[in-house]
């Protein structure tokens, strides 16, 4: 039924589009946008940037609508979209975005950054061009990509401070193999839940907890239905914007070249947003939910360094091409 009302909606969406377009005039490109967080979230206030950089550079010759807080479908349903080119952009995280380009898993594998300087450095660099080469191969373009920040676990029944804390908890994660692999390694018991139905099912014990980042925590307001939040960093994912692949070739080398200009400008007002929405949002968590840190992360690595291990030829070598990466 879920899916049976999106592609409706979109179906609407696409049709009131092309009347925009018509309406308008043959210069007019009008695309839509989705996303699947409020609109509040970094992530989501850079579509907004980029959507209004996009106006300015262009003259109002590019019109990009965004749509926030899932409204034309979940993450993966936003996916299939774009490379089905019903919907021209969207918003996607790694962990959704490896059911179409499975290499992208590798930013799941636990403990992968040492910090976040080498994180941008292998996004901005080689490693992140070749993966974005990837991602094209499945019909889609990669714009910009947009910090996730690193994923901590929250849950109702006690603090985390080591793997063994986290046995028998049923912790909801994204579709990804190797996020469900990670759980298991740690001891915790995966399930994947979508994104917009984690509150109700913390509030009704469904799950024990789930593992993300501050901002989206306080945005999703988890904070209120979790009572502890321990602070491991198991994972950096990224979340990236992505451009149907052939909409991207039917665009002139000029409109390609503005594009190419606002979504470096947009990456960089998502990294100055999410720097400062983190810090709010660990002072917010703080007033309902009890914070542990837990400095020495050394079992934590231990415990996944097998699972390390046994994704290198799945992945090709790029586990061992991203930590060489100084």
């Amino acid at each position: 039924m879920k899916k049976f009302i999106i592609g409706s909606i979109v179906c609407v969406l696409f049709l009131v589009s092309a009347l925009v377009v018509f309406a308008a005039g043959e210069n007019i490109i009008s695309m839509r946008l989705g996303g699947d967080q409020p609109a509040e979230a970094p992530g989501e206030k850079s579509h907004s940037f980029f959507a209004e950089r996009m106006k300015e550079e262009t003259d109002g010759q590019i019109i990009i609508t965004v749509y926030s807080n899932a409204v034309l479908g979940d993450n993966l349903e936003l996916i299939e979209q774009v490379q089905a080119g019903v919907l021209e952009m969207s918003t996607a995280s790694m962990g959704w975005l490896n059911s179409f380009v499975p290499i992208v898993d590798v930013f799941s594998t636990p403990y992968l950054f040492r910090d976040k300087e080498h994180y941008w450095k292998v996004l901005d660099g080689e490693v992140g061009r070749e993966i974005a080469g990837y991602i094209e191969g499945a019909g889609m373009k990669l714009l910009y990509w947009i910090d996730a920040g690193a994923r901590s676990f929250y849950n109702n029944v006690r603090p985390i401070y080591t793997p063994d804390d986290l046995k028998g908890l049923k912790i909801r994660v994204m579709g990804s193999e190797v996020m469900i692999k990670t759980m298991k390694a740690l001891g915790a018991s995966p399930t994947t839940t979508s994104f917009d139905e984690v509150y109700s099912a913390l509030q009704t014990g469904i799950i024990d907890g789930a593992e993300n980042n501050p901002p989206s925590i306080d945005l999703m307001k988890h904070n209120e239905v979790a009572k502890y939040f321990s602070v491991d960093e198991h994972m950096m994912v990224p979340d990236c914007l992505l451009i149907n692949l052939d909409v991207w070739n039917k665009l002139t080398e000029e409109q390609q070249d503005i594009f190419i200009k606002v979504s470096k400008e947009a990456q960089e007002f998502a990294k100055e947003e999410w720097a400062k929405q983190e810090e709010e949002a660990l002072e917010i968590i703080a007033k309902t939910t009890e914070i542990n840190e837990i400095p020495d992360k050394s079992d934590f690595i231990e415990a996944v360094k097998p699972l390390q291990e046994s994704l290198s030829d799945q992945f090709e070598g790029y586990i061992e091409k991203i930590q060489a990466v100084k």
